[in-house]
Formats: C-alpha cells, structure tokens, sequence
C-alpha cells in the first residue's frame, strides 16, 4: 500500500529547499547541486515540529496495515456486512449505523441509523427572528472574528489575510453572484451562528439564504474556492445540526475535491517506487484533510456512499500550519495569544482519525467466535495502544491534557476537551470486542476480560467529563459527537448490566451517566434523534436500575 513520503528525504540542501524539488541528501554536495554547480549547504536541523511528529505516526500506522493486509479503505465507510466471509459471524461495530449494535445493546432489530435519518429528514430549519427589528447588528468585521476565534481552528481552510481584505465589501446583506461572495457570506452565516445569540442567529439566517440563491455557481465550477464554499455550507449545517445536509454537501466536496486533484497533471507526481503522490498548494491540501477528518466523523453514525476520498490519503502530504499574520496591527487578536495561527488540533485531529478507523481490526476475523473464545486481537490493540501514546506524547502544550484528570477551567477549552474525549474514545473502541463478548455471554473469566471491563468504563468516565464539555455552538460535528455519547453510553449500561462483575467507584461512574444524559437533553429540542436516542437510553438505564 502506498504511504505518502515514505522513500522522501527528509533532509534537504537549501538551494533544493528554496527551488521546492526533491534533494537527494548527498553530502558533501547532493546531486542536482553537483550537476547544476550549486552552492550546496544544509542548514542544521531544527527539532521535531508537531508536523513532523505526527506524519511519523501516520507513516507506522501504515506500516501495521501493511503487516495486517489492510487496505486504503476506511472500515468506517466500508459496511462490515460487504467484508464478511460465507459462514462468519461478522463485527458488529460499535456504531448505530451497525445492526447488530443494536441487536446486542438494545434487543431490537431496528436501524438506529436509518431510523435516525428518517427522523432528522422531517426536521425544518427554522431561524430565530428575535432581532430583525433590532437595530444593533453585528458588523461584517466582528462577524469575522467570531468565526476566526471558533470555527476556523477546527477547519482552517481560509486565508485569513484574503478574507479579512474582502470583508470590508460586505457592509451590507446584498451582493452581486458568485464563489467568492457566496464564500463569504458562509463566513458571516457562521460567525453569526458562533456569536450564539439572537441577532447573530438571525443575521446567519440571512447570510446563508442569500448564499443559497448563488449555490448554481458553486457547484458548476472545480476550483478550489468551490470545494471551500462546500466545506463551509457543511460546517454551517453541522452548527444547526443538521446531519444529513451537512452529509449531502459533504459528498459534493469530496468528489469535488477529487475532480481537482485529477484535472491538473502539475498536482500529481511520481516517486521511485512508482506511487503516485499528490502535490496540492497549501490550501488545497488542507482543504482535503478537512473533507476527511468530516466524512469520517458522519461516516461513523450514518451511511455514507463510498465517494472515494479515503482512498488518496496514504499519498496526499500532510499541512502545515503556519499562517501570514493579520493585515492591521494593535488588533487585541494580534497579541501573542495563539489566535493569529490556527490551533494545532487540525494536525492532531488527523492522527487520531487514523487510529480511530483502525480501532475495528481489534476484532480478530480470523478465529471463529465459539463458545470460550474470544475475538479480540490484543496484539492489535496493543500496536494501536502503542501508537495513540506516541500521538499523546507529541501534542504541543496548547492542547495537551493531562490523562488523569480533567480540570473544571481551562484555556482553548473546547478544542482541548475534544482532543481529549477522542483519546478516550480511542482507548474504548480498540476494547468493544471484549465489551461485546461481556454483553453477549455475561461472562469475565478472564483476566483480559476483567481487566477491560476496568479499562473501558475508566475511560467512558474521562470520555464523559470532556466530551459533554464542549461548546455545541462552535463544535461543527455535534450531532456525531452526541451520538457517540449515546452509543457508548448506552453500551456502557448494558455491559454493567449483564455482569456480575462490580465496578469499583460506582458513584462516579453512575454520576458519568447523568452527566450523559444532561448534556443529550441539551440537544433535544435541535435535533428530533437525539430526542428519541435519549428516550431509549432512558429506558435502557431504567431497566438496569430495576434490576439491579
């Protein structure tokens, strides 16, 4: 399988540095300087960046597919039915798009995804006109802010410097056609939504329909900007949370994105080893780890058609994050307070996406599930387990995070608690097989066993602290992110529910739940499945409580 930069050198002279062309490390002169007569120096290293850190991660994650035989593909995309051998059981997926999910949690045979998806498909949008006679109204340049200060640290797919040049154009709600005012317009609809108040959310209202009567020329055109407005009609219905326009638009992109990868001959090259690798501009590529880091997220709660994204990552470089500064200066966001770079947390993001999607080769598909044996493939988890604490170890102290425990305050508080809650998630995933086996048969004989029933709810605790910390009105994912609270919440009550097994905090952990249960309750009256995912979860811990 191809792994982008793996035959890269990654030393460099600086004459093949400043011409941007492969240096072949030769000392004392490589070999473009020693044919062309060039000034060859090499300029001493610098230490290892978080760039750096995290494509080494990436590079021995691929090396472990390699070992395992596992392709490109996302499992997450891939539904684990169209893998399963004549004869086997199959993996239920910890996921509600999963039927046996939620056969083993819930005892029914409905699709909780497909039921989902139904339910959100009758949801209107409404937008809250409090303040349309109002006569404050945020400006365009406040309205930028918000959206450089919480969204674009998720997704940093903008030039900040082009933007805010271009805001000034748009002190009114009405503007002439096209990308680029459609661009931003989106950027004004989300720093409205972000601004979490009444005219905000109005002012988003109008900013988005007014986006919507330009989308013909969005989707006529393969350019970047197209792939951006994409992005961020996707992210703007994440915010409303709206899943299944967030999915559709999502999809748009990623073919998109393709298209413009392909149409240009000057994007692709071709290494020693004959793999193709992209070169993209700076945006372009960031520009695709965002569709990745989205399509894998709603990937992982709904059916999503395969759009073929997942399939260029092993060959597409990783991005980098730094950024031209802002074009005033004695601006309050120009100070040393990390806003003028985005948050490293994109960076990080994309490694733990990567663990994540491997976390479902835990389950061991070579031995057959009979009555004594267990599926879990603890060498696997142990790789993985290896790897998620070297991506630990790397995070830059912006968002590192202690794994003990979780503070009540803390700066860049919803990135850090996200960064956090994956690592958690992470951790519980790469155990479901064991989690499932002690639903199905109510049995811990085994140390391997008892020791992740430990393991597990020690880590849904972690998970639940953080996860139901993160504020929904900048988190562009929060119904997925809700969801797989929900998920984990209720297999975390049907786990302690079939064992004899005790946990040994049991406050904590029964105080874990409520904090589940309060923060889904949050989101009922936005989204009409996470209204009824709540209710069954109700039912679930009613049911176990009764028991016990």
């Amino acid at each position: 399988m191809a792994t982008y930069n793996k035959n890269r050198n990654k030393v460099a002279c600086s004459v093949c540095r400043a011409r941007k062309t492969r240096c072949n490390g030769a000392k004392p002169e490589c070999s473009f300087c020693q044919e062309n007569g060039g000034v060859c120096r090499y300029e001493s290293p610098q230490g290892p960046t978080v760039e750096t850190n995290i494509e080494a991660i990436l590079t021995k994650l691929s090396a472990i597919e390699e070992r395992l035989g596992l392709g490109a593909q996302s499992p997450l995309i891939d539904a684990p039915e169209s893998t399963r051998e004549k004869g086997h059981p199959g993996f239920a997926a910890l996921t509600i798009k999963e039927n046996q999910f939620a056969a083993i949690v819930f005892h029914t045979d409905i699709n909780l995804s497909t039921h989902a998806r139904s339910l959100e498909s009758h949801h209107a949008m409404e937008h809250d006109t409090s303040g349309s006679v109002a006569f404050f109204r945020h400006s365009p340049h406040d309205l930028g802010q918000l959206f450089f200060r919480h969204t674009y640290n998720w997704y940093p797919i903008l030039n900040k410097r082009e933007i805010f040049e271009k805001l000034p154009l748009m002190q009114n709600t009405v503007c002439t056609g096209g990308p680029g005012s459609f661009l931003l317009l989106m950027v004004l609809a989300i720093g409205g939504l972000n601004a979490n108040d009444p005219i905000g959310i109005f002012q988003a209202g109008e900013f988005h329909r007014q986006a919507l009567s330009m989308l013909g020329c969005v989707l006529e055109e393969v350019s970047l900007l197209s792939v951006q407005c994409v992005i961020l009609l996707a992210i703007f219905y994440g915010l409303k949370v709206m899943p299944m326009k967030a999915q559709e638009y999502l999809s748009i992109g990623s073919i998109k994105m393709q298209n413009l990868m392909e149409i240009q001959p000057d994007n692709k090259s071709v290494d020693e080893s004959g793999d193709v690798i992209y070169n993209l501009g700076e945006y372009e590529t960031r520009a695709f780890w965002a569709l990745f880091i989205l399509e894998s997220e709603y990937a992982g709660t709904l059916y999503f058609a395969n759009t073929g994204l997942f399939s260029y990552a092993n060959n597409m470089k990783f991005p980098s994050l730094r950024e031209a500064p802002y074009p005033w200066s004695g601006s309050p966001e120009s100070d040393s307070s990390g806003i003028d770079e985005p948050d490293p947390h994109f960076l990080a993001e994309i490694g733990v996406r990567k663990i994540i999607d491997r976390t479902c080769y835990t389950f061991n598909k070579s031995d057959p599930s009979t009555t004594g044996t267990t599926p879990f493939a603890s060498i696997v988890a142990k790789e993985l387990q290896s790897q998620l604490d070297e991506w630990y170890l790397c995070l830059p102290d912006s968002i590192t995070f202690d794994k003990s425990t979780w503070p009540v305050t803390n700066t860049r508080h919803s990135t850090r608690a996200l960064i956090r809650a994956q690592y958690f998630a992470t951790v519980i995933l790469m155990y479901w097989p064991c989690t499932m086996e002690i639903i199905m048969t109510g049995e811990c004989q085994t140390q391997e066993h008892r020791d992740a029933f430990k393991t597990v709810i020690d880590s849904y605790i972690q998970l639940v602290l953080c996860g139901t910390s993160v504020r929904l009105s900048e988190l562009p994912t929060a119904w997925p992110h809700a969801v797989s609270i929900f998920a984990m919440t209720a297999t975390i009550i049907r786990m302690t529910q079939k064992t004899t097994l005790a946990y040994d905090r049991p406050e904590e952990l029964e105080s874990s739940i409520q904090h589940a249960f309060t923060f889904l309750e949050s989101m009922v009256q936005s989204s009409p499945s996470i209204r009824y995912f709540t209710m069954i979860l109700h039912e679930l811990h009613n049911y176990r409580m009764n028991s016990d």
